[in-house]
C-alpha cells in the first residue's frame, strides 16, 4: 500500500513538472502576430526621434525629413542602411506603418493616402480618406524622406502627435526606429508688442514696420516698402491713394475686423476708446489713435489728453488687401502710458 502511494506521488509530481514546463515556454516564446492583429510597441526611447514642427497658419508648407540624416540610427536599431530599409519595404523585410502611440500598438492600416501614407484627423488617428482630415505622411522612397503635411484651412491652436516606423518584418517588430512628430499651428498673422507711450498729451510711440519686415512679407506678399505704397491713402499727407490695402480696427474680443467704420483719425488712422473700439475725437472715453505714416515707415500710437500715468490698453490695429483679403496682419498692442 505505502509502495502503491509513492508511485502515485512521483506520477503527481512528474505531471505538474511537465505542465510547468510547458508554462514557462508558453510565457517565454514570442507572439507570432497574424495579419489582422495590430502588433505591440515595444517601448525603446533610444530607437524613438521626436521632432517638432510649426506650421503657419493660412500659409501652410509641408516639412520634409530626411532619412539619410538619421543613418545611425537605422544602423544601430535594425542593422541596416537607410538604403537597405528602403529596399526592404519592396522585398517584404522591413514594414513601414503609422503607431498607435496611446494606444501601444503599430496600426496595420493599409495607407490611405497615394499607397504612400495616411490621412490624420484632429485626435491623431488614421482615417480613411481626406474628408475632414487635418495632417498627414508620406514616406518618399525615390528621396528617402518622410513629407508631414496640414490641411490648407487647419486653425491656428492646433496641437496633434503623430508617429511611425520601421521595423524588420518578423515574429513580432521589435526591431525599429520610429518617428514622433509633434504637430503645433500657430497664426503669424498676429504681431504681439507691449509698448510705453511717454507722458504728455498726444504723446505717441512709433512701431517701425521694418521690424517685421519678414512677417509683412510672408503675410501680404510684398515688401515693407510695397506694403506702405499701397495702402490707401498717403498717412503723411491724407489723400487718396489708388492703393487697395486698408487699415482696420480689429474688436479684441471676437477678432471680428471692423469694416463698417471709416477713419477718425489722419488717415489711414483711427479713434479708440479704452475697449479698443473705434469712436470720433472728442467722444466720451475716447483714449488712443494709431496712425499710419507711409515715409515714416511707422504706425505712431498716441495718448489722448489728461489721462492717467499707469493706464494701459489692449487695442487691435490690422492691414488688409482688398483685392485679395487672404493677404493681411495685425497688430495686438498693450500700451502703457508713462
Amino acid at each position: 500500500m505505502k509502495r502503491n502511494l509513492i508511485y502515485l506521488l512521483i506520477g503527481c509530481f512528474m505531471t505538474a513538472f511537465v505542465a510547468c514546463e510547458d508554462d514557462i515556454l508558453d510565457a517565454t516564446s514570442k507572439h507570432e502576430y497574424s495579419e489582422s492583429e495590430n502588433p505591440y510597441l515595444r517601448p525603446d526611447a533610444d530607437a524613438t526621434l521626436s521632432t517638432d514642427l510649426e506650421f503657419n497658419a493660412g500659409h501652410i508648407e509641408a516639412d520634409t525629413i530626411f532619412l539619410e540624416d538619421y543613418a545611425d540610427k537605422f544602423s544601430k536599431k535594425m542593422n541596416m542602411t537607410v538604403d537597405q530599409a528602403i529596399s526592404g519595404l519592396t522585398n517584404g523585410s522591413v514594414v513601414f506603418y503609422s503607431i498607435n502611440s496611446a494606444r501601444g500598438y503599430w496600426d496595420r492600416t493599409d495607407p490611405t493616402k497615394d499607397n504612400t501614407g495616411w490621412y490624420y484627423n484632429s485626435a491623431g488617428g488614421v482615417i480613411a480618406n481626406a474628408d475632414g482630415y487635418v495632417a498627414t505622411i508620406d514616406l518618399d522612397k525615390t528621396n528617402k524622406a518622410l513629407i508631414i503635411d496640414m490641411a490648407d484651412e487647419v486653425k491656428a491652436g492646433t496641437v496633434l502627435t503623430l508617429n511611425v516606423g520601421f521595423a524588420i518584418n518578423g515574429v513580432d517588430f521589435d526591431d525599429y526606429v520610429r518617428f514622433s512628430f509633434s504637430l503645433s499651428v500657430t497664426d503669424p498673422t498676429i504681431i504681439m508688442v507691449s509698448i510705453s507711450i511717454p507722458e504728455g498729451d498726444w504723446a505717441n510711440y512709433g512701431i517701425k514696420f521694418n521690424d517685421y519686415a519678414p512677417i509683412i512679407e510672408m503675410c501680404m506678399g510684398m515688401t515693407v516698402d510695397e506694403f506702405l505704397a499701397n495702402l490707401d491713402y498717403n498717412g503723411n499727407t491724407g489723400t487718396p491713394t489708388e492703393g487697395s490695402i486698408h487699415m482696420y480696427v480689429i474688436n479684441n474680443k471676437t477678432g471680428e475686423w471692423d469694416k463698417t467704420s471709416g477713419y477718425t483719425a489722419e488717415k489711414p488712422g483711427y479713434w479708440m476708446n479704452a475697449e479698443g473700439v473705434v469712436c470720433d475725437y472728442g467722444a466720451t472715453g475716447y483714449s488712443l489713435y494709431a496712425n499710419t505714416k507711409n515715409d515714416d515707415h511707422v504706425v505712431y500710437i498716441g495718448r489722448a489728453p489728461a489721462l492717467n500715468a499707469g493706464t494701459t490698453f489692449t487695442i487691435s490695429i490690422g492691414y488688409k488687401d482688398t483685392a485679395n483679403e487672404n493677404h493681411h496682419f495685425r497688430f495686438i498692442i498693450t500700451a502703457t502710458l508713462e
